[in-house]
């Protein structure tokens, strides 16, 4: 498993630290095999944080950002008819796509429609064609 994660890994990072295939914003128009990735943020250090649009299930959506020479990956379950926003799993790989760190603890965090979780939850919301989104 670590040879498949270490390539998405690789791709990741190169696409977070590069941002060749991101649109500026959510909702941007992009060529059909490039909206995998759509930037909704950017960290302190400028690199981007990106919502993975097909690991989407339902209301659950991933991001990746940088974390050193890897990246992490943070997975969320948005209840938009509440805007509600909770947090589900936190995961931190190496360049080579070993598992470094995890963080399994649940619980709500606050939606803040600026940051990248709440723009990823815009995104969502706005996807399944949640009413008020």
């Amino acid at each position: 498993m670590s040879v498949k994660i270490g390539g998405i890994v690789g791709a990741i990072a190169i696409l977070l630290s590069s941002g060749a295939a991101f649109a500026e914003s959510v909702g941007a128009a992009m060529p059909e095999d490039a909206q995998r990735y759509i930037t909704v943020g950017h960290d302190k250090s400028g690199n981007s944080i990106a919502l993975d649009t097909k690991s989407i299930k339902g209301t659950t959506y991933k991001l990746y950002g940088m974390y050193g020479d890897g990246i992490f990956e943070t997975t969320f379950d948005a209840s938009c008819t509440e805007s509600r926003l909770f947090l589900n799993h936190i995961a931190i790989y190496s360049s080579e796509g070993q598992l470094i760190q995890e963080d399994k603890d649940k619980g709500e965090i606050p939606f803040v429609a600026d940051s990248s979780p709440g723009k990823g939850m815009q995104f969502v919301c706005e996807k399944i064609g949640a009413h008020g989104w």
